[in-house]
């Protein structure tokens, strides 16, 4: 088994990389590694070492963030670290495995990336703060969904697809997604569904 992976990641060049969906995971190659080309410059799979990072040099455990009264979302200097927070709270704390879709998940498992977020952010523990983070873990969770099927489909076989494990699962939940996207059969539906009417 260990060949047929050798062999069918052989036959992927960067040429058919660009029939992958927009927003499959792409994996540096051989040949870049060995040129010594640096790494581009990407937003790549959060770690939430930015905001550590300013939390340090702040001095104070809480980082100020606002909410547009408008609108809704986060504003202000830290706005985009807030998300970036939020994501990985989100992606530590939210299961792939067993669940399909947002709603699926435990009230128990939303309060804690909640709770998470509130420790670490100037933020008051009231229903509308729980709102809007959720809001955006919710819609965070879906795109995290989408990227790992886009990379899913990037492969022919599941043999490829296993050899290229995108960073931010385990290999327990990428063989459970690999499963979920191939072989779901109403997740099959859904998506043709969807396919059929984007076009």
């Amino acid at each position: 088994m260990t060949n047929t992976v050798q062999q069918s990641n052989a036959t992927e060049s960067p040429t058919d990389q660009s029939n992958w969906p927009s927003h499959a995971r792409r994996r540096r190659t051989e040949a870049d590694i060995e040129s010594g080309g640096q790494k581009k410059k990407g937003r790549g799979v959060l770690k939430g070492i930015k905001v550590a990072k300013k939390r340090f040099a702040n001095g104070s455990s809480k980082l100020h963030i606002e909410f547009s009264k408008t609108l809704g979302g986060s504003i202000g200097e830290n706005y985009r670290m807030f998300v970036d927070d939020v994501v990985v709270y989100m992606k530590r704390k939210a299961p792939l495995i067993g669940v399909n879709k947002w709603s699926a998940i435990d009230s128990s498992v939303k309060d804690s990336i909640v709770a998470d977020v509130i420790a670490k952010w100037d933020l008051e523990d009231t229903y509308s703060t729980k709102g809007k983070i959720l809001t955006i873990a919710r819609d965070r969770y879906r795109g995290w969904q989408s990227t790992l099927h886009s990379t899913y489909k990037a492969y022919s076989t599941d043999a490829q697809r296993r050899a290229n494990k995108p960073e931010d699962v385990t290999p327990e939940e990428w063989d459970y997604m690999i499963n979920y996207f191939g072989i779901g059969l109403k997740f099959q539906v859904t998506s043709m569904y969807i396919t059929r009417c984007s076009k």
